[in-house]
């Protein structure tokens, strides 16, 4: 479950050219107590800043010159590596074809102008439960592959020293024997890297 603090602390980016909509969300997201507020004018700025802030929501007009909102879309979508792209989509337009390229492009909700304190608060509330919960199973994610590699790791070492424990317990019985098994096991790999087989097939 995500907290209202955790929301609160979430970082926002804004990206519109109209400075009063950047000042009317600034506004009601910092009386709301949210503390990492940041914004942008020019669209063209928005994938250096997202690489820079790792943003939680991005709150993007759609309509600016240069580069539109649906550009910037398409920009955010080669650069970001995970499958949810936290954006709210700025609009004063209401039409179907508009929201459905907006969805189509990675918008997850809309705002429309001119704004409603409460909507805002709610549907910037609802994104970022969203997106922090993603960011939350991504990193249990990654924790518990490197706890597999981990273990992985020992297990082949494991392996391996059984292995050679093994050749070595030949070796007092047989020392061509146990000489023998090591020096096969090193010429299989060199022989395996020679016919381009992979490394774990090597190890095998």
């Amino acid at each position: 479950m995500i907290s209202q603090q955790q929301c609160q602390n979430a970082t926002i980016l804004i990206v519109d050219d109209q400075i009063t909509n950047i000042m009317l969300l600034e506004s009601i997201l910092q009386n709301a107590g949210y503390t990492h507020v940041h914004s942008i004018q020019d669209p063209s700025q928005v994938v250096s800043r997202f690489k820079e802030l790792d943003p939680d929501l991005i709150c993007l007009d759609i309509h600016m010159p240069q580069i539109n909102g649906f550009q910037v879309m398409g920009q955010l979508k080669i650069i970001h590596k995970q499958a949810y792209l936290p954006i709210l989509v700025l609009t004063s337009e209401e039409d179907r074809e508009t929201r459905l390229r907006a969805l189509e492009s990675g918008a997850k909700d809309f705002l429309i102008k001119p704004f409603d304190k409460a909507e805002v608060l709610i549907r910037i509330r609802n994104l970022l439960e969203a997106s922090l919960l993603n960011k939350t199973v991504s990193q249990q994610k990654e924790t518990l592959e490197e706890t597999v590699r981990i273990r992985t790791k020992e297990l082949k070492e494991t392996q391996f020293d059984v292995v050679h424990r093994l050749a070595r317990a030949a070796e007092h019985r047989d020392n061509e024997t146990g000489s023998h098994i090591v020096r096969m096991s090193h010429f299989a790999v060199v022989l395996g890297r020679a016919c381009g087989m992979a490394e774990d097939e090597c190890d095998v």
